[in-house]
């Protein structure tokens, strides 16, 4: 009997593990195929990856943008805030700017996190740090992006 109960705790952190990976592995892919469609210079192939990737709240969310930069030179700070309209269109348009930023750069780091994935992307200029924020049940879209970038 205690052989019996062994095995079928045993069966069932088994199924548990193996289902957290294949959440962690949906979620890193769907990090993966976002950097791969932003390389592509295509924007119908970035409305179709936003459509099917993000959750329809995230799409209808305002997005906020803060762009600090500062002059080599002499030092002056430049810092603009957008907030832009909710829409799809706001999404393409970030992804337009993604694909300037970080169309070239490869990932050098990915790390799943319970509902996140940290991503680090390099490009010969420039380092950035993006944090996707996934729903906690299938399909397990993605709900949240955070991006920082630096040289």
């Amino acid at each position: 009997m205690k052989y019996l109960f062994s095995i079928l705790i045993i069966s069932a952190l088994s199924f548990q593990v193996s289902a957290q990976e294949s959440v962690e592995k949906i979620m890193e892919g769907r990090a993966k195929e976002m950097m791969r469609v932003i390389a592509l210079n295509d924007k119908e192939q970035w409305k179709k990856f936003i459509k099917e990737n993000f959750t329809e709240a995230f799409i209808n969310k305002n997005m906020k943008a803060k762009v600090v930069e500062t002059d080599s030179n002499d030092g002056t700070t430049v810092s603009e805030e957008t907030n832009d309209a909710n829409n799809l269109e706001a999404k393409v348009a970030m992804f337009a700017r993604l694909h300037d930023d970080f169309g070239d750069g490869k990932i050098t780091s990915l790390k799943t996190t319970g509902d996140k994935v940290e991503m680090v992307m390099s490009t010969a200029q420039l380092k950035g740090s993006f944090t996707l924020k996934f729903e906690s049940k299938k399909p397990y879209m993605i709900d949240g992006l955070g991006i920082q970038a630096g040289n």
